[in-house]
């Protein structure tokens, strides 16, 4: 699963990473050092061949839904994408990118869980595949709203958790975010990343409180166990 992330990129980071066009957006791009499901968060969508960046609501809300859903919509297990309402709706027309610095993951008994946090080796960004949704059912102003696709995880991301985010190539993005139908070139991409990506080290507990928003939260606490 992926229940928390942090991103503090650049505007020209983006640019560079996503191929933008254009001018920056009117929005912020503050770091956000733990990101939560309801948080507002910049993800990259493509529109009439133009990809561009939009924030969006983390956890999605179906257009057909009228009102939000009682259950969790932050990650979306790609072996039911095709099989549930809640996303298969926007399997064609609504896929998504959201880039991301790292992300944390917890480990250990209930209780005394120790947060680890996620990024890879190389330093680059991760982007992450996910699918968005417009409802305007809930709110005449159109609520835009997004998840995260999950896959099994790989042998190294195993040593934390059963499950991971589907992390995708820059050579993946065309067929992620263009606008062929779904079909097997978008299936073939949900599969979990290479083992030697990914670094995960402890971090402090204080990184399980979403009020606490700062950069020390990713300064290891500990040697890397991958």
């Amino acid at each position: 699963m992926c229940g928390r992330f942090w991103s503090s990129l650049t505007w020209e980071e983006y640019r560079a990473l996503l191929d933008l066009p254009g001018a920056p957006p009117a929005t912020n791009f503050q770091p956000n050092w733990n990101a939560a499901p309801t948080h507002e968060v910049l993800i990259c969508a493509q529109h009439d061949g133009k990809r561009a960046l939009e924030q969006m609501r983390w956890g999605l809300i179906p257009v057909w839904a009228k009102e939000p859903p009682k259950f969790s919509t932050f990650n979306a297990k790609m072996e039911t994408l095709e099989e549930k309402a809640t996303w298969k709706g926007s399997l064609n027309k609504m896929r998504c990118v959201l880039p991301v610095s790292g992300f944390y993951e917890w480990r250990g008994p209930k209780g005394s869980k120790q947060p680890f946090a996620i990024k890879r080796r190389d330093g680059r960004p991760l982007m992450l595949a996910g699918l968005w949704a417009f409802n305007d059912r809930i709110d005449p102003a159109g609520v835009r709203s997004f998840t995260i696709i999950t896959c099994e995880a790989n042998k190294a991301m195993g040593a934390l958790h059963t499950r991971m985010p589907v992390m995708l190539a820059e050579d993946d993005l065309d067929r992620w975010l263009g606008p062929e139908p779904w079909g097997d070139a978008q299936r073939a991409l949900l599969k979990p990343c290479p083992d030697d990506w990914l670094t995960a080290f402890p971090v402090a507990k204080e990184v399980g409180a979403v009020r606490n928003n700062r950069s020390e939260l990713i300064a290891p606490a500990g040697d890397p166990i991958f």
